[in-house]
């Protein structure tokens, strides 16, 4: 039976070529208590991080049933048959035995630290874009994470980039703590600071619950730059105050010290908007940004 197994895929081979492009190689992955078969090509080509440490030839390894080396293994007689009759793949001219892990259901790459759902969520981005019936663009907030944490752990930077754009929409509306979380968590620094301006700007403090999503250390910091916003806030409003109600006396001859005094009339007016409540001036506004950046960014060492 051996010989005729062999007899004939030497046959096939010889008569049939694979095609370059669209001859598909598999592998396959073990996520808790489920197996995903998947196109090899797809995850090497976009990390090769997550090649190396998953999709090269890794030798005998044990089945998921636990069989023994011995009933694994036979002679070298047998495993050149079963080499032969599974017609293995190649990667850089040698051929990948049947006992490679990813190979069959018995043996599959076992990812650990990473559940069903969250790579479900991963492929559907990365492979499923153009063959899954729910389309990449229809997940939700949490599968949109998950797939900004695994490309992130495994490299996938141009699936990472697409993780994030579609987290920065407006319907995925994420808030200033989860973007902060997110962002010290993967790495993402253009979401930093806009999320810690918000978070200090905003008139309800931090709860005690987004204290601890931020961390202890953080919260402590935030809180800081909160109160010294306020203090800087209340300060520019007296100086404003004054300036506009108030001015400095002539000194009289002989005077060592001068008064204040309501003039007549505003010595300026602020700018108004068109249903005439006051505004800031553009330049003040400018200011008043930079400081709270600036404050922002030396609590935070950004």
């Amino acid at each position: 039976m051996a010989k005729s197994a062999v007899s004939e895929t030497s046959t096939i081979s010889n008569r049939w070529s694979r095609h370059p492009e669209f001859y598909t190689y598999t592998v396959t992955f073990l996520v808790e208590d489920h197996l995903f078969r998947v196109p090899r090509g797809e995850l090497g080509a976009e990390s090769t991080v997550f090649r190396d440490r998953f999709l090269l030839p890794r030798g005998n390894s044990e089945t998921v049933d636990d069989q023994s080396d011995s009933e694994t293994v036979g002679d070298e007689s047998d495993s050149k048959n079963v080499e032969d009759e599974s017609d293995p793949e190649t990667v850089e001219g040698k051929s990948i035995p049947e006992t490679v892990e990813g190979e069959s259901d018995l043996r599959p790459v076992i990812l650990e630290g990473v559940s069903k759902k969250e790579f479900e969520s991963f492929l559907r981005v990365l492979i499923g874009r153009q063959y899954a019936t729910k389309k990449a663009s229809d997940l939700g907030q949490a599968q949109w994470i998950s797939v900004l944490k695994l490309s992130t752990m495994w490299e996938f930077k141009r699936l990472r980039e697409v993780a994030i754009q579609h987290l920065d929409l407006p319907s995925k509306s994420l808030g200033s703590i989860e973007k902060f979380v997110l962002a010290s968590k993967y790495g993402i620094k253009k979401w930093l600071l806009p999320a810690l301006l918000e978070l200090a700007e905003r008139a309800r403090p931090i709860g005690v619950e987004e204290g601890r999503l931020i961390g202890f250390e953080n919260a402590l910091k935030l809180a800081a730059v909160r109160e010294q916003l306020k203090v800087t806030n209340t300060i520019d409003k007296t100086m404003d105050w004054v300036r506009e109600n108030y001015t400095l006396k002539p000194r009289d001859e002989g005077s060592k010290s001068r008064d204040f005094e309501r003039p007549k009339t505003p010595k300026h007016e602020k700018c108004k908007s068109r249903d005439g409540k006051s505004m800031q001036s553009p330049t003040d506004k400018d200011q008043e940004n930079r400081s709270r950046i600036l404050l922002i960014t030396k609590a935070f060492d950004l």
